[in-house]
């Protein structure tokens, strides 16, 4: 019984470790379906140097993207700077567009780029308390610099100001 208990678990030894060295082995279909994608890995990257070389010749202006994006950021702060409006004691009228779900810190560093606020970090801890966190307005807001934090603060909130 002893022996027979022994070669059991010697020939379920040998099967496993046959299994395992079969596994380990490369077999020839996995090379052939590498080989396969390999090719076609290379078929689609011609294809894509081919339709972007068409695309370039059909559109010159993609290529020159990059002078297209500063245009745009040139003509955006134009259009900044044209906006602002500053009357003779110095003091700036901007309007401020908040959106759903936008951040506190994002409030306050639109308020400070418009030149509203001096530091937009202390906008953004003041709209931070809890009296005024959960209940600002999303909506367009005209603010001047001439405002204290504690103004705008409930103007953005939509309480009324005294």
């Amino acid at each position: 019984m002893k022996s027979s208990l022994r070669a059991f678990g010697i020939g379920l030894f040998v099967a496993g470790a046959s299994m395992a060295l079969f596994d380990k082995l490369p077999s020839d279909s996995s090379q052939k379906d590498n080989a396969a994608y390999e090719k076609q890995l290379d078929d689609y990257e011609k294809q894509i140097a081919e339709l972007t070389k068409q695309l370039n010749e059909q559109n010159p202006d993609s290529v020159n993207s990059k002078k297209a994006d500063e245009q745009t950021t040139s003509t955006t702060e134009e259009k900044a700077a044209a906006t602002k409006e500053e009357n003779k004691s110095g003091v700036v009228e901007e309007t401020i567009y908040i959106y759903e779900n936008v951040s506190i810190y994002t409030i306050g560093q639109q308020a400070e780029d418009l030149g509203i606020v001096t530091n937009g970090r202390e906008l953004e801890l003041y709209l931070s308390k809890p009296e005024f966190a959960r209940s600002i307005q999303k909506g367009s807001f005209d603010l001047r610099s001439d405002m204290t934090i504690e103004e705008i603060a409930q103007v953005l909130t939509g309480q009324p100001t005294e």
